[in-house]
């Protein structure tokens, strides 16, 4: 996922469209299975109910590490193996074929990817089936007719090997409505009451809750200092008088997500240039400033005469989007695209 931060977050956002997908979501495989070199088939079990049902599914891809792999020693094969994933057969319906393509020896490890956009669509769609998304992936000799090991073909199994190891779902979606990261950090803090949540203490209770971890504590400590620091030098505070005389412009604001403590949630950007607006709106406004017909109306009427209104506010006009990498309250590993959160022009309004 880190890789693929890097590889898109550099990138011009995308015109938005049917196909354009803003958030990509890493959902790690949860399947425990006992190790055995003789078992056949491998299954894979994705939690995918913190996917929200408004987002539309645009791709999503199966993908399983596979290691290095010599060719198998098959007496008298003369094709290559096949692989082939299915989804699991459950109550509500029977098992059915999704891939089946040929397995080729290997000579350094390297991630298999399999398009299974169709079965989670079709997954999301059914209301007979519960969060868990299933698929199985079998080996059978190149006739198909005998059942093949996958660890002669460099296959793992779940649990077997390091997180980075496992098999991923990625799902790419396209969210319906302007997403708020306010609704991701109001996730995070109720997963962070969850966590710190004290045992019950037999003892006096009003000093039991200082037990909690201390990245927590930091998060709060440092969420309470930005609330402070914003609180003495907002609106009307120090620096407003002589400063707030200078003409409507976009100044430098720089946001360190370790300083806020969101760094234990958020992987990548840690820091990024927001910027803000500052000024006064005096008359006559300049034309690069934007105003709107009422923001020119409102700073003539100021500038006639103070006490009818005030003047009109130098706040941002235009704004870009940053895609941030973090690690949802369910655990899941997320790409996603966030409106407004970097200001390009400033403007009267």
């Amino acid at each position: 996922m880190m890789s693929l931060y890097q590889s898109l977050a550099g990138r011009a956002p995308s015109p938005s469209g049917q196909g354009h997908a803003d958030t990509i979501t890493g959902f790690i495989d949860q399947a425990t299975q006992e190790e055995s070199g003789a078992e056949p088939s491998q299954n894979f079990l994705f939690d995918v109910s913190g996917l929200p049902d408004t987002d539309e599914v645009v791709s999503a891809q199966l993908r399983v590490l596979r290691q290095r792999s010599p060719e198998p020693d098959l007496e008298g094969a003369t094709l290559p193996p096949l692989l082939q994933l299915s989804s699991c057969p459950d109550t509500a319906r029977t098992s059915y074929l999704l891939h089946s393509r040929s397995a080729e020896p290997l000579e350094m490890a390297r991630w298999e990817a399999f398009d299974v956009t169709d079965a989670v669509q079709s997954h999301r769609r059914d209301p007979r089936i519960s969060g868990k998304f299933c698929l199985v992936l079998r080996a059978v000799t190149g006739s198909g007719s005998s059942p093949l090991a996958l660890r002669r073909l460099g296959f793992g199994w779940p649990g077997g090997g390091t997180a980075e190891e496992r098999a991923l779902l990625v799902i790419s979606s396209r969210t319906q409505r302007k997403d708020s990261l306010f609704r991701e950090i109001r996730a995070q803090a109720r997963a962070l009451r969850a966590a710190a949540e004290p045992p019950p203490d037999p003892g006096p209770g009003p000093g039991s809750r200082k037990a909690t971890p201390g990245g927590h504590r930091r998060r709060r400590t440092a969420l309470a200092g930005t609330r402070g620091a914003q609180g003495s030098g907002g609106g009307g505070g120090k620096g407003h008088g002589r400063r707030g005389r200078s003409r409507c412009s976009r100044k430098p604001l720089h946001v360190d997500f370790k300083e806020l403590g969101w760094d234990d949630w958020i992987i990548a950007p840690l820091d990024y240039e927001a910027y803000h607006c500052e000024g006064v709106c005096d008359f006559p406004l300049r034309s690069h400033l934007e105003p709107t017909n009422h923001a020119i109306i409102q700073t003539l009427l100021n500038s006639m005469a103070p006490d009818a209104a005030p003047a009109s506010c130098c706040v941002p006009a235009r704004l870009s989007p940053i895609s941030i990498l973090y690690i949802d309250a369910a655990n899941n590993v997320v790409y996603k695209q966030y409106e407004d959160m970097v200001v390009e022009a400033c403007g009267c309004r």
